[in-house]
């Protein structure tokens, strides 16, 4: 009945199709040519999941399409491939089905019964983004004029001309791969196929998809493989097929020294049971492995300027824009190729010339070692590189930025679940800039939405990711207006050791009215999070200036309620901040649930809110930390508050005007009481140092022009309130009421500040 029902639907809305324009659904190219269908989808139901026949993610990863039909047409034909393949449309869906690059199309297949609406395609990737395209078949000569336009071919900002569908995350399986032992060309296979140590419930799960006897899992075979990262990379023809003996395991434990690899080269590796006739289900854990590579000698990026250039990768059809008044270089190319490059080594250092003017027009994916610096021979001149992120040109009232991205989204084929190895990522002696980036003001005014960008951001579909270092060093970032550094996605993200050192941000944030987008180091995963994940191992922010720019907290993690068995280590000390949350209504440290064991380093800074007296309407408020569950990590329930000399001046509008580091509640002083006759242990200076010290002069007696160069005072004033090009002045003033102070004396806040700009 209701496939009935739905035939009579397709067969109405034949008649409307007629009327359409050319970009529409269901339109012809030609006159003697079939109409188009389309896949039925929100977009153009209006019903969203009311529908029925909308298509639609079953059974994790199987998708079940409809479409409206079409008069005339003796089939279909539907094809489906990875997002990151085919998302710049037409020519990306034909190099995709031609081999271009590698690449290759998930799947397709013909349908011979033209009343046929619907299609289940099973066994996708699990945890991947997938693009789907459909055509009417005049006959079945593929080559045949009169078939339909392909439906599925739009870039995705064309709305009415693409379908995508995600798969979910694939159940739990048993982690039976390690890896140890990686030099240049060779790696040691660990695989134990014991299940003993899991608890009832895994055991459950992992009875009901693979094969298992007595706590022993099936396995048969690894497969040792290139990644696509590194095509031009070798295997060991051996090990890329390799059948396990039973005479080889010991005590339910393999372990296999691959050889034969190329240097500063990706592999996968994955064990399977043959039994198991669906590849995605026949594999356990999959692990991504680098070999060793010794980076070379620096390489200088010599300035050559890009005049004229488009937005994105370049396509034929894009439109070409005059950037020559910046006088800046592309990176594009260059980093992207580098990621690829099995010739140069990971951890390559790159120079930028001081002086000059280098950019991106794309999002350009980080997975793989570098450092990007100013040339230091041009540093020790005074010369700095600048670096944009996109912002030179619109499209239509849009600025157009980038940001980059940590990970790669998976390639055709590839388990989404891997986790990629990155080891250092350096960035150093840069003035990071966007510069035609609008915030909330240019939006409320009409003259611009507020740009969605960040320094770095994640794909929501990416893989995960395990990164040794993240690392900005001396650099000066303007223009970022959504987020600063943004973790997401349900995978598992390491970082052993992230830092932000000496380095100064302004005229970023106002994304919306109360700051946010996103905050500044934003790794709240929620209830999607694995129980891995974990960026705050190391944490250090040191020697910063946070300046007027108004996104959430400084840094979050809180929406965690989770079985969390790594701890954290929060360092910062030595910062300013000249009013940091006045926008927000989050905690400048919101870390609602705590992993037990973890340190809290918080002292030398300084916290500001100033504002001219003319400036009457500038938000001013504030709040401090955010912290009310301790539990699992170490099992301690217990966390060490390292908080002393932070300081504050006399003005007006003082910090934490909520949430205090002293606060009796979801507060480091909260937990005083707590922790008994071990809180002198867990807080070294005592609860008299949690609360802000006061300096005897306000922010105008300390610095040289500490106040925002724009009023809210009145409508003119709203557009760039929060931007400021003012910023010279913000070092201490020499005087001896300065210098005779605790706060000077004790070198509280950022060290550049106190001898010069």
């Amino acid at each position: 009945m209701k496939r009935i029902l739905l035939y009579f639907m397709v067969l109405m809305s034949v008649f409307s199709f007629e009327a359409c324009t050319d970009d529409s659904m269901g339109t012809s190219a030609h006159r003697d040519q079939l109409f188009r269908p389309a896949f039925r989808k929100d977009d153009n139901t209006g019903k969203g999941s009311e529908d029925a026949y909308n298509c639609v993610i079953t059974n994790l990863n199987s998708a079940h399409l409809y479409w409206y039909t079409v008069d005339d047409a003796v089939g279909y034909q539907v094809k489906w491939a990875v997002q990151n393949y085919v998302a710049n449309g037409e020519q990306a869906w034909i190099d995709t089905e031609n081999g271009v690059d590698g690449k290759s199309l998930l799947g397709s297949t013909i349908i011979k019964d033209p009343k046929q609406f619907d299609l289940l395609v099973e066994n996708l990737p699990y945890q991947a983004t997938i693009r789907f395209a459909i055509r009417a078949l005049h006959s079945f000569d593929l080559n045949d004029p009169k078939n339909s336009e392909w439906y599925g071919y739009g870039d995705g900002r064309q709305w009415g001309d693409y379908m995508e569908l995600s798969t979910e995350k694939r159940y739990d399986v048993p982690f039976v791969l390690q890896v140890s032992d990686i030099t240049k060309n060779s790696m040691k296979v660990r695989i134990n196929r014991s299940i003993a140590d899991y608890t009832a419930d895994q055991k459950d799960v992992f009875n009901e998809h693979f094969h298992i006897t007595n706590d022993v899992a099936k396995i048969d075979y690894m497969t040792f493989t290139v990644s696509q990262s590194t095509p031009n990379a070798t295997a060991n023809p051996t090990f890329v097929h390799y059948d396990i003996p039973e005479s080889a395991w010991q005590d339910n434990v393999v372990e296999i020294t691959v050889d034969g690899l190329s240097e500063n080269s990706i592999y996968n590796i994955d064990v399977w049971d043959k039994d198991i006739p669906v590849e995605v289900d026949a594999c356990y854990n999959s692990l991504m492995k680098r070999t060793k590579g010794n980076p070379g000698a620096p390489i200088l990026i010599k300035h050559v300027e890009t005049a004229v250039d488009t937005i994105g990768k370049g396509t034929s059809d894009e439109t070409h824009y005059d950037i020559s008044q910046y006088h800046s270089m592309k990176l594009d190319n260059i980093i992207n190729n580098y990621m690829q490059d099995v010739v140069t080594a990971e951890n390559q250092v790159f120079y930028l010339e001081g002086g000059k003017t280098y950019h991106f027009t794309d999002n350009p994916s980080l997975y793989k070692g570098m450092t990007l610096r100013t040339n230091p021979e041009d540093l020790a001149k005074g010369k700095r590189a600048r670096l944009l992120m996109g912002g030179m040109m619109k499209q239509g009232n849009v600025v157009k930025t980038c940001n980059f991205m940590l990970g790669r989204q998976p390639y055709a084929g590839e388990n989404a679940t891997i986790t990629l190895d990155i080891d250092s990522l350096r960035f150093m002696d840069l003035d990071v800039d966007c510069p035609l980036a609008t915030n909330f003001g240019h939006k409320t005014e009409n003259v611009a939405d507020a740009c969605g960008n960040y320094f770095v951001n994640m794909y929501s579909n990416g893989m995960g990711i395990n990164i040794n270092l993240f690392e900005m060093n001396n650099c000066t970032f303007q223009g970022l207006v959504r987020g600063f550094f943004r973790i997401q996605g349900s995978n598992d993200f390491w970082i052993q050791h992230l830092k932000m050192i000496d380095c100064v941000t302004y005229n970023c944030g106002w994304y919306q009215q109360n700051g946010g987008g996103y905050n500044y180091f934003h790794a709240d995963l929620g209830k999607r999070a694995a129980t891995k994940s974990n960026i705050l191992k190391d944490f250090q922010v040191v020697g910063n200036v946070f300046y007027n720019s108004p996104k959430g907290a400084l840094l979050t993690d809180s929406g965690r309620n989770i079985n969390f068995d790594s701890e954290w280590n929060i360092d910062i000390h030595n910062n300013t901040f000249v009013n940091f949350l006045t926008n927000a209504n989050s905690a400048m440290i919101n870390t609602k649930y705590c992993p037990g064991g973890s340190t809290y380093k918080v002292y030398n800074n300084l916290f500001i809110n100033t504002k001219d007296n003319n400036d009457i309407n500038r938000n001013m408020g504030s709040a401090g930390i955010n912290i009310q569950t301790i539990q699992y990590g170490d099992g301690s329930g217990k966390v060490t508050f390292d908080f002393h000399d932070n300081w504050t001046t006399n003005d007006k509008y003082k910090p934490w005007a909520a949430n205090g580091f002293d606060a009796t509640k979801n507060a480091p002083g909260a937990f005083i009481s707590k922790f008994g006759d071990d809180a002198a242990k867990y807080f070294p200076h005592g609860k008299e140092e949690l609360p802000l010290h006061v300096a005897d002069f306000k922010a105008t007696d300390l610095m040289v022009a500490p106040n925002p160069t724009h009023f809210v005072g009145d409508k003119s004033g709203i557009l760039d309130f929060h931007t400021d090009t003012g910023i010279d002045g913000l070092y201490y003033k020499q005087t001896d009421q300065v210098k005779n102070s605790e706060l000077y004396k004790k070198q509280i806040g950022a060290p550049r500040l106190f001898n010069g700009k």
